[in-house]
């Protein structure tokens, strides 16, 4: 692409990124990020991204790299040394979304985008797409499997679920409260929160719906 063409895409991404963390994903149209990034050229936003949904993975694929990168390199660690404890793995899955918070192109909005997609429904294909299509989260998934209590297929399932939730709302919330809790307390919490998580007795056959 030439510079400009570059340029405006770049605008029109960290434009969206910021009105989406703000006023919410579904509640931020195509026209109001193309106005707020002084897109005049109404087919602009079709030329790059297609849609709304092409304009969000944009906005995630602008921070997903370096995660993966980070994460991809503390596995191989992990890998070559041997022998690893369950909470080091679970470091891997948390620290590289935690250096978010020190992003500053961005990073915090990601965080806040991030946590809106893990409720909504119009935006769940494209979730479970991104989470089909990301190789270091498959492989965490893989080497995890050992330090697991059960083979039940639904309690692994539950506790992945889970963990994602306290993964990502939990640094979402971090946003607010980072002035009045430090950081290595917060994440060395959420980090051993997950070992537990991750290693907690199988449910009782016994459990049933509260009426």
């Amino acid at each position: 692409m030439r510079k400009d063409t570059l340029a405006t895409r770049k605008r029109l991404i960290d434009t969206a990124e910021a009105l989406f963390a703000e006023r919410g994903v579904e509640s931020t149209s195509l026209l109001e990020v193309a106005k707020a990034a002084g897109q005049k050229n109404r087919s602009a936003m079709q030329y790059h991204f297609t849609n709304k949904e092409g304009l969000l993975d944009a906005v995630l694929d602008k921070h997903a790299k370096q995660i993966s990168d980070a994460r991809v390199l503390m596995l191989d660690e992990l890998e070559q040394r041997g022998e690893y404890t369950l909470y080091q793995l679970i470091e891997a899955l948390v620290l590289p979304m935690a250096s978010q918070l020190d992003n500053e192109d961005g990073g915090r909005a990601f965080l806040k985008i991030h946590s809106q997609l893990m409720t909504t429904e119009l935006y769940s294909e494209l979730r479970q797409r991104r989470d089909a299509e990301n190789i270091d989260t498959r492989r965490f998934l893989a080497m995890t499997a050992p330090f697991m209590n059960t083979d039940d297929a639904d309690c692994i399932n539950a506790r992945f679920v889970l963990a994602g939730c306290l993964l990502i709302h939990g640094l979402a919330a971090y946003l607010v409260q980072d002035e009045r809790i430090a950081r290595p307390a917060f994440l060395h919490a959420l980090i051993q929160g997950l070992v537990d998580l991750m290693q907690q007795p199988p449910a009782p056959a016994s459990l049933e719906p509260i009426n």
